[in-house]
């Protein structure tokens, strides 16, 4: 059975549903999630895409994925954090930190804090192969090195902003 997803004007209204991968026509945009794992050390947990993937394989990266019709962004987030590493995420322990805009779609990102262990971890075999947590130096090395996602580095940004900001105000 087809995937279906739910296309948004850009006043965020649902105003069509469409099959996953079909394209999505211009002025109309997905809800996608970036899930951003942090611990009580500041460190950043990441996953690592599979070698095989068709694209990206074997960067480095948050967990998220793309909102199915009728999820709500929290939804999506509970969803992609249990089928990509076995987390359960809970509001208690989350806050979504803002919207990113892309071509196609609203990009929400969450901050999640968790102090998981790695080998607690359950990898969904078809999207990640390997996680670890890494620390904003380790993460800025691996953007040198040039395996690190780019095209998420706008989320990541603003949830160094709010982690900024709420360390600041203490």
């Amino acid at each position: 059975m087809p995937e279906i997803i739910d296309l948004y004007n850009n006043a965020r209204q649902i105003v069509k549903q469409i099959e996953k991968h079909e394209p999505i026509p211009d002025g109309l945009n997905k809800l996608a999630v970036h899930v951003w794992f942090t611990n009580k050390n500041g460190h950043f947990l990441l996953q690592q895409r599979l070698a095989t993937a068709k694209k990206l394989p074997n960067m480095w990266g948050q967990t998220g994925g793309g909102a199915q019709t009728g999820e709500s962004s929290w939804d999506t987030c509970v969803r992609e954090s249990f089928e990509e590493l076995g987390i359960k995420p809970k509001i208690d322990n989350s806050v979504w930190v803002g919207t990113w805009k892309r071509l196609n779609d609203f990009v929400d990102v969450w901050l999640m804090y968790t102090d998981v262990d790695i080998k607690d971890l359950k990898f969904q075999k078809s999207e990640v192969q390997n996680a670890k947590w890494a620390s904003r130096q380790d993460i800025e090395k691996m953007c040198q090195d040039g395996i690190f996602i780019p095209s998420i580095l706008p989320g990541l940004r603003m949830v160094y902003a709010y982690l900024d900001m709420v360390n600041k105000s203490r």
